[in-house]
Protein backbone atom coordinates (compact mmCIF):
# COMPACT_ATOMS: atom_id res chain seq x y z
CA UNK A 1 0.00 0.00 0.00
CA UNK A 2 2.40 2.48 1.07
CA UNK A 3 4.84 1.46 -2.39
CA UNK A 4 1.49 2.51 -4.53
CA UNK A 5 1.03 5.85 -2.56
CA UNK A 6 4.28 6.54 -3.03
CA UNK A 7 4.20 5.78 -6.94
CA UNK A 8 1.33 7.71 -7.08
CA UNK A 9 2.58 11.08 -5.65
CA UNK A 10 6.03 10.40 -7.57
CA UNK A 11 4.23 10.02 -10.82
CA UNK A 12 1.80 12.96 -10.59
CA UNK A 13 3.05 16.30 -12.33
CA UNK A 14 2.44 18.50 -9.25
CA UNK A 15 5.09 18.68 -6.42
CA UNK A 16 3.22 18.07 -3.23
CA UNK A 17 4.44 18.30 0.47
CA UNK A 18 4.49 15.88 3.22
CA UNK A 19 1.53 17.09 5.51
CA UNK A 20 1.00 15.64 8.77
CA UNK A 21 -2.37 15.08 10.35
CA UNK A 22 -3.93 17.76 11.91
CA UNK A 23 -4.64 15.20 15.45
CA UNK A 24 -0.54 14.36 15.19
CA UNK A 25 2.51 15.80 16.45
CA UNK A 26 5.70 14.84 16.76
CA UNK A 27 5.21 13.28 20.03
CA UNK A 28 2.45 11.11 19.19
CA UNK A 29 3.95 7.76 19.84
CA UNK A 30 2.14 5.88 17.10
CA UNK A 31 3.95 8.59 14.17
CA UNK A 32 7.27 7.94 15.84
CA UNK A 33 6.51 4.11 15.63
CA UNK A 34 5.64 4.52 11.77
CA UNK A 35 9.15 6.89 10.87
CA UNK A 36 10.99 4.25 12.52
CA UNK A 37 9.35 1.35 10.40
CA UNK A 38 10.05 3.70 7.51
CA UNK A 39 13.44 3.94 8.52
CA UNK A 40 14.32 0.50 8.77
CA UNK A 41 12.25 -0.63 5.82
CA UNK A 42 12.57 2.41 2.82
CA UNK A 43 15.58 4.25 4.49
CA UNK A 44 17.66 0.86 5.96
CA UNK A 45 17.14 0.15 1.98
CA UNK A 46 18.33 3.56 -0.05
CA UNK A 47 21.52 3.71 2.46
CA UNK A 48 22.69 -0.41 1.28
CA UNK A 49 22.16 0.56 -2.20
CA UNK A 50 24.40 3.18 -1.60
CA UNK A 51 26.75 1.58 0.26
CA UNK A 52 26.82 -0.45 -2.59
CA UNK A 53 27.28 2.10 -5.20
CA UNK A 54 29.70 3.84 -3.14
CA UNK A 55 31.93 0.55 -3.35
CA UNK A 56 31.16 0.14 -7.43
CA UNK A 57 32.56 3.84 -7.52
CA UNK A 58 35.79 3.16 -5.71
CA UNK A 59 36.88 -0.03 -7.17
CA UNK A 60 38.14 0.71 -10.18
CA UNK A 61 41.25 2.74 -8.33
CA UNK A 62 41.69 -0.22 -5.88
CA UNK A 63 41.74 -2.27 -8.98
CA UNK A 64 44.55 0.11 -10.30
CA UNK A 65 46.60 -0.79 -7.21
CA UNK A 66 46.27 -4.79 -7.95
CA UNK A 67 47.77 -3.98 -10.99
CA UNK A 68 45.19 -3.43 -13.15
CA UNK A 69 47.03 -1.11 -16.06
CA UNK A 70 49.23 -4.16 -16.13
CA UNK A 71 46.68 -6.44 -16.57
CA UNK A 72 44.37 -4.65 -19.89
CA UNK A 73 47.39 -3.27 -21.38
CA UNK A 74 46.93 0.97 -20.30
CA UNK A 75 49.75 3.30 -20.19
CA UNK A 76 49.83 6.77 -19.29
CA UNK A 77 46.51 8.69 -19.26
CA UNK A 78 44.64 5.75 -20.08
CA UNK A 79 43.56 5.24 -16.93
CA UNK A 80 42.66 8.67 -16.11
CA UNK A 81 40.19 8.68 -19.73
CA UNK A 82 38.36 5.26 -18.62
CA UNK A 83 37.82 6.64 -14.93
CA UNK A 84 36.39 9.97 -16.40
CA UNK A 85 33.96 7.98 -19.13
CA UNK A 86 30.90 7.71 -17.43
CA UNK A 87 30.68 11.09 -16.43
CA UNK A 88 29.26 12.64 -19.72
CA UNK A 89 26.52 9.79 -19.97
CA UNK A 90 26.23 10.51 -16.24
CA UNK A 91 25.43 13.92 -16.59
CA UNK A 92 23.41 13.31 -20.32
CA UNK A 93 20.74 10.81 -18.58
CA UNK A 94 20.14 12.41 -15.42
CA UNK A 95 17.10 14.94 -16.55
CA UNK A 96 16.01 11.83 -18.55
CA UNK A 97 16.20 9.38 -15.97
CA UNK A 98 14.69 11.39 -13.17
CA UNK A 99 11.99 11.90 -16.29
CA UNK A 100 10.90 8.31 -16.31
CA UNK A 101 10.94 7.54 -12.51
CA UNK A 102 8.34 10.20 -12.36
CA UNK A 103 6.47 8.60 -15.20
CA UNK A 104 6.88 4.38 -14.02
CA UNK A 105 7.41 5.40 -10.54
CA UNK A 106 10.57 4.91 -7.72
CA UNK A 107 9.50 1.42 -6.64
CA UNK A 108 10.02 -0.16 -10.69
CA UNK A 109 12.89 2.98 -11.56
CA UNK A 110 15.04 2.67 -9.08
CA UNK A 111 15.13 -0.75 -8.29
CA UNK A 112 16.03 -1.52 -12.27
CA UNK A 113 18.38 0.99 -12.41
CA UNK A 114 20.08 -0.43 -9.13
CA UNK A 115 20.14 -4.17 -10.98
CA UNK A 116 21.32 -2.40 -14.17
CA UNK A 117 24.31 -0.88 -12.51
CA UNK A 118 25.14 -3.94 -10.74
CA UNK A 119 25.01 -6.40 -13.75
CA UNK A 120 27.39 -3.80 -15.49
CA UNK A 121 29.87 -3.30 -12.74
CA UNK A 122 29.79 -7.51 -12.74
CA UNK A 123 30.90 -7.24 -16.40
CA UNK A 124 33.84 -4.69 -15.49
CA UNK A 125 34.96 -8.03 -14.66
CA UNK A 126 35.72 -9.63 -18.24
CA UNK A 127 36.92 -6.25 -19.92
CA UNK A 128 40.53 -7.35 -21.54
CA UNK A 129 41.13 -3.76 -22.29
CA UNK A 130 40.70 0.04 -22.26
CA UNK A 131 37.81 0.29 -25.09
CA UNK A 132 36.00 -2.92 -22.71
CA UNK A 133 36.72 -0.49 -19.78
CA UNK A 134 34.95 2.97 -21.19
CA UNK A 135 32.38 0.89 -22.89
CA UNK A 136 31.37 -0.31 -20.05
CA UNK A 137 31.83 2.72 -17.64
CA UNK A 138 29.85 4.40 -20.57
CA UNK A 139 26.64 2.03 -19.93
CA UNK A 140 27.55 2.92 -15.50
CA UNK A 141 27.58 6.56 -15.74
CA UNK A 142 23.60 6.01 -17.37
CA UNK A 143 22.90 3.25 -15.55
CA UNK A 144 23.87 5.21 -11.81
CA UNK A 145 22.29 9.27 -13.16
CA UNK A 146 18.96 9.14 -11.62
CA UNK A 147 19.85 7.26 -8.75
CA UNK A 148 21.15 10.16 -6.22
CA UNK A 149 18.25 12.59 -7.53
CA UNK A 150 15.66 9.93 -7.30
CA UNK A 151 16.43 8.93 -3.79
CA UNK A 152 16.59 12.49 -2.71
CA UNK A 153 12.93 13.23 -4.08
CA UNK A 154 11.76 10.00 -2.57
CA UNK A 155 12.96 10.99 0.98
CA UNK A 156 11.29 14.28 0.60
CA UNK A 157 8.33 12.88 -0.01
CA UNK A 158 7.89 10.17 2.87
CA UNK A 159 9.27 12.60 5.55
CA UNK A 160 8.02 15.20 6.51
CA UNK A 161 10.06 18.57 6.33
CA UNK A 162 11.78 18.77 9.94
CA UNK A 163 13.17 14.98 9.43
CA UNK A 164 13.98 15.30 5.70
CA UNK A 165 17.81 16.95 6.76
CA UNK A 166 18.72 13.90 9.03
CA UNK A 167 17.27 11.27 6.97
CA UNK A 168 19.61 12.87 3.74
CA UNK A 169 22.71 13.44 5.41
CA UNK A 170 22.28 9.72 6.68
CA UNK A 171 22.05 8.85 3.05
CA UNK A 172 25.19 10.64 2.22
CA UNK A 173 27.15 9.24 4.79
CA UNK A 174 26.37 5.62 3.01
CA UNK A 175 29.17 6.74 0.69
CA UNK A 176 31.92 6.89 3.59
CA UNK A 177 30.16 3.78 4.53
CA UNK A 178 30.76 2.23 1.52
CA UNK A 179 34.80 3.41 0.83
CA UNK A 180 35.77 2.63 4.22
CA UNK A 181 34.14 -1.07 3.76
CA UNK A 182 35.50 -1.47 0.08
CA UNK A 183 39.09 -0.68 1.01
CA UNK A 184 39.76 -3.43 3.50
CA UNK A 185 37.09 -5.90 1.05
CA UNK A 186 39.98 -4.82 -1.60
CA UNK A 187 43.08 -6.00 0.62
CA UNK A 188 41.74 -8.90 1.44
CA UNK A 189 40.95 -10.14 -2.20
CA UNK A 190 44.56 -9.00 -3.46
CA UNK A 191 46.25 -11.04 -0.82
CA UNK A 192 44.04 -14.40 -2.38
CA UNK A 193 47.46 -17.42 -3.72
CA UNK A 194 44.45 -19.29 -5.54
CA UNK A 195 45.47 -19.69 -9.36
CA UNK A 196 41.88 -19.71 -9.87
CA UNK A 197 41.16 -16.45 -8.99
CA UNK A 198 44.17 -15.13 -10.81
Amino acid sequence: MGDKHSDDIVSSSASQEFILPADCTNDDKELQWAFRKLDATLLAVIILSNVLNSMDRSNLGLSKVAGLEEDTGMSGSDFNIVVSAMYPTYLLFMLPSNLVLRKVGARFWLSFITVIWGIINMSMAFAKSKTDFIICRLFLGAAESGATPGVLMLITLWYPRKMVTSRISTFYSSFAIGAVIGGPIASGIMKITNPHFK
